[in-house]
């Protein structure tokens, strides 16, 4: 009976530990499409800075296409400044997650264990119990033997 309940608590928190292991594998992907995300700004405003330096080197530009241009890399440094403080704040999310995983792996593991060492502790018991019944008959067949008569045997 003692089994039924702990193998019953083994597979709830086995629940829990999918739903956790769920839940990180989840944010690991955010957070590769974030990380994803912050490198294509960088990409992009590099090409953009690029871009800009060339106009200036070449035959110039006027100062509101000077100013169009850097009010577009202004807002693009803004869009990366917001991505990595996502991607930041979602890395700490993640590494909860973790911990929530990790946790939940313990405690399957360890109700897992306590399982196990119940399963030969009753093992260790029945066989202790066995080798008493044994060693009991056994002795009372001995008994039995010292008991016998000479004209039980046959001579």
């Amino acid at each position: 009976m003692a089994h039924e309940s702990l193998q019953l608590l083994i597979e709830l928190t086995e629940r829990s530990r999918e739903t956790a292991a769920n839940a990180l594998a989840q944010s690991r992907r955010a957070e590769q499409q974030m990380t994803e995300q912050l490198r294509l700004l960088d990409q992009y405003q590099r090409e953009y800075r690029q871009g800009l330096q060339q106009e200036l080197a070449g035959a110039g530009m006027s100062p509101s296409t000077l100013a169009n241009y850097r009010g577009f890399l202004k807002s693009l440094e803004g869009a990366i400044e917001r991505a990595e403080g996502n991607l930041n704040r979602h890395r700490a999310q993640l590494a909860q997650h973790q911990d929530t995983w990790r946790q939940a792996w313990r405690k399957v593991n360890a109700l897992e264990t306590l399982l196990a060492r119940r399963v030969e502790q009753g093992r260790l018991l029945a066989g202790r119990a066995e080798q008493r019944r044994t060693d009991e008959l056994a002795g009372r067949s001995r008994q039995a033997g010292q008991f016998a008569s000479p004209l039980d045997s046959g001579f």
